[in-house]
């Protein structure tokens, strides 16, 4: 509805992957270099954390564009799956016919030998797991034990989890030792700064052929910083919701002013707006009480 109102070919705050929009702060393009060394180095263990909207997934799909015809790949982005289904998915997912495996053992026979094949193919054979902070124990287990399919020189299949910072107390569980002593590559995503977050809003607006990348003035953005802490996906939400707003208003600048009503709208209801009445009304209750009770003896006294 905006993009004619302010000159755009392209709306700049999508929150779906598009490549062409990716912001490749310090931090992304350090992380990036974490995962593309793993690949080329063919690491066993790889661990990215970060908060929910930081651009992990955006991470893996620039990964998985990158990534060449000599390394498989099984991408997981929904992990709530028991141990059977985690197997069966990955065995699909790799091409593995698993028509007629009617058992677990069944399962870990065909993608050892298939792993194999690939090793003799000179092929790395990487499992990603996103949200890995959702897997089951039982299942984290299970995924460490894959990795114990192995040569006596390389590792079979190589493991790279991405998840939220829950992920990293979940490693440091003791039952998780031995999962955690395997991690040769970590990196935690910390969210933007605010001149990141300036340059992230900057970069977009210039993306979508803005004919001005300062339709947010500092205000605007400093409103846009302290919501979103600096996490890309809640930067898209309000701007894409501010230039709405500005366009329904016919305002060719954001200000700050906008950017609170657009977080006032975007947070709801105060919780604590309902629950104060509480007090009050069970103030009102008790003096009722009071009156019906000594109700005679005030009639008495105004006698």
């Amino acid at each position: 509805m905006y993009r004619k109102f302010y000159g755009f070919r392209e709306r700049p705050f999508e929150i779906t992957t598009d490549p062409k929009f990716v912001f490749l702060s310090e931090i992304h393009q350090e992380a990036l270099a974490r995962l593309q060394y793993a690949v080329q180095e063919g690491k066993g263990f790889s661990v990215i954390t970060g908060e929910a909207g930081t651009g992990k997934t955006t991470l893996v799909h620039m990964l998985l564009s990158k990534i060449d015809g000599h390394v498989r790949t099984s991408f997981i982005f929904n992990p709530i799956l028991d141990r059977a289904d985690f197997l069966n998915y990955v065995c699909d997912d790799l091409g593995i016919k698993s028509e007629g495996m009617k058992s677990r053992g069944q399962s870990l026979a065909a993608l050892h030998s298939f792993l194999l094949e690939c090793y003799a193919r000179d092929e790395k054979v990487f499992l990603i797991i996103d949200e890995a902070q959702c897997l089951e124990p039982e299942l984290l287990q299970e995924v460490r034990l894959l990795t114990n399919l192995e040569t006596s020189k390389n590792k079979l299949l190589h493991v790279i989890l991405l998840g939220q910072p829950e992920l990293n107390r979940i490693l440091t569980e003791p039952r998780f030792r031995p999962l955690k002593q395997r991690i040769t590559v970590r990196y935690h995503m910390r969210p933007l700064r605010f001149r990141e977050t300036q340059e992230y809003i900057h970069y977009r607006l210039k993306k979508a052929r803005s004919r001005n990348i300062a339709i947010f003035d500092r205000g605007a953005v400093r409103e846009i910083y302290r919501y979103s802490r600096g996490i890309p996906r809640l930067i898209n939400i309000v701007c894409d919701n501010a230039l709405l707003t500005g366009f329904s208003l016919e305002e060719n600048r954001i200000g700050k002013k906008i950017i609170r009503d657009i977080v006032t709208d975007l947070e709801g209801p105060k919780k604590g707006t309902r629950r104060s009445l509480v007090p009050s009304l069970l103030l009102i209750f008790f003096i009722l009480v009071l009156v019906l009770f000594f109700q005679e003896s005030i009639l008495e006294f105004w006698r």
